[in-house]
C-alpha cells in the first residue's frame, strides 16, 4: 500500500529546504571570501528550482523564508547584499524562463531587472545617508589593495619587488574604480548564465519541462554592433563622462559578442566531435590566458558578416 504525500507538505518541504541551501551558499560565499565565492554564484539557484519545479509564489516563499533566516543570523547589511546579489535573479530568471522567453533573453531581461533594483537602491542610500557612493567604492578598493599588499610583505616580500607589486594593484585599483559599472553587469550575466546552465542540467535530469533554447545557435541582435561602433568612438571624446560611459558600454557589448564567440566555438566542436577534455583544456586556457576572450569576442563580431555557421551553398 504506497502512502500519498500530501501536496501542500511537499511544498512546504521543497521551502524549508530551498531556504536551507539558499543561506549555506550565501554563508559560504560570505565566511569564506576566495573558497566560498563559486557556492555564492549558485545563491539564486534553490529558489530558481523550485519556482520553476512548484509554482512561482514557491519561490517567492523560499526568498522570504532565506531573509528572515540571514536576518535572524546575521544582520540588515548581509540580508540586503543577499537581496540584491541573490534575491532579484532567483525570482525574475525562473519568471522569464515561465514565460518561455529562452535563456538568453531570460538573462539579459533578469541582468535589467537587477541592475535597476541596484540603482535604486543606490540613490535610495545616497538620498538616505547623504553619502558619495563613488567615494565609498574608491575607499573599499583602496583599502582592499592596501591590505593586500601588507599580506605580501608578511609573507616576506619586500624592497622593489613589493613597490613594483604595490605599483602594479594601484593601477589594478585604478582601473576598476573606472569600470566597476560594466564589472557589476558582466558579474550578474556570468552569475545568471551559470544558474541557467545548472538548471538546464537539472531540469533534464527530473524531466522537468524548461524552454533554454540551443546556445550553439545563438546570436547577438545585428543592431548591436552600431552601439560597440558608438562606444568605440565616445571614447575619443574629451569629455570624461562620455568617455567613461562609451568604455563601460563598450566592456559590456564586448562581453556579448565574446557569448556569440563561444556559440560559435561550441557550434564547431559538436560539429567536429571534439573530446571533451580537450574542450575542457580549451576553457582551462581561458581561464589561464583571460586576454584570448578578447580574440573571442572579435570572432563573435565578425559572425555577422561570415555567418560561420550557416551550412555552405553549393
Amino acid at each position: 500500500m504506497s502512502l500519498k504525500v500530501n501536496p501542500v507538505q511537499g511544498q512546504i518541504l521543497d521551502v524549508v529546504k530551498g531556504s536551507v541551501a539558499t543561506v549555506t551558499l550565501f554563508l559560504a560565499f560570505v565566511y569564506f571570501p576566495v573558497l566560498g565565492m563559486i557556492p555564492g554564484f549558485f545563491a539564486p539557484l534553490p529558489g530558481a528550482y523550485y519556482a520553476l519545479k512548484n509554482d512561482r509564489k514557491i519561490g517567492l516563499l523560499v526568498l522570504l523564508t532565506s531573509s528572515a533566516l540571514l536576518l535572524g543570523l546575521a544582520d540588515s547589511t548581509l540580508l540586503l547584499v543577499y537581496l540584491l546579489q541573490a534575491g532579484v535573479l532567483s525570482l525574475a530568471l525562473p519568471e522569464f524562463l515561465l514565460r518561455l522567453k529562452g535563456g538568453a533573453r531570460s538573462i539579459v531581461y533578469s541582468v535589467a531587472i537587477n541592475l535597476l533594483v541596484m540603482l535604486v537602491a543606490a540613490l535610495l542610500y545616497s538620498w538616505d545617508t547623504g553619502a558619495d557612493l563613488h567615494a565609498k567604492v574608491t575607499k573599499g578598493v583602496q583599502s582592499s589593495i592596501t591590505q593586500t599588499a601588507l599580506l605580501y610583505e608578511k609573507a616576506g616580500v619586500k624592497g622593489d619587488e613589493l613597490k613594483a607589486m604595490q605599483e602594479s594593484m594601484q593601477q589594478a585599483g585604478e582601473l576598476v574604480i573606472t569600470i566597476y559599472p560594466a564589472l557589476v553587469t558582466v558579474s550578474l550575466g556570468l552569475v545568471a548564465c551559470m544558474n541557467l546552465l545548472v538548471l538546464a542540467r537539472v531540469a533534464n535530469r527530473v524531466r522537468m519541462p524548461l524552454y533554454v533554447g540551443d546556445f550553439k545557435k545563438y546570436r547577438n541582435p545585428e543592431p548591436l554592433v552600431w552601439l560597440l561602433i558608438a562606444s568605440g568612438f565616445g571614447m575619443l571624446a574629451p569629455s570624461t563622462p562620455v568617455y567613461l560611459a562609451s568604455l563601460n558600454v563598450l566592456i559590456v557589448v564586448a562581453a556579448l559578442y565574446s557569448v556569440q564567440g563561444f556559440a560559435v566555438i561550441s557550434h564547431y566542436f559538436c560539429k567536429l566531435q571534439v573530446p571533451k577534455f580537450i574542450r575542457l583544456l580549451s576553457a582551462l586556457f581561458l581561464i589561464i590566458q583571460p586576454f584570448m576572450v578578447l580574440a573571442v569576442a572579435v570572432l563573435g563580431v565578425f559572425d555577422l558578416w561570415g555567418d560561420f555557421r550557416s551550412p555552405k551553398k553549393q
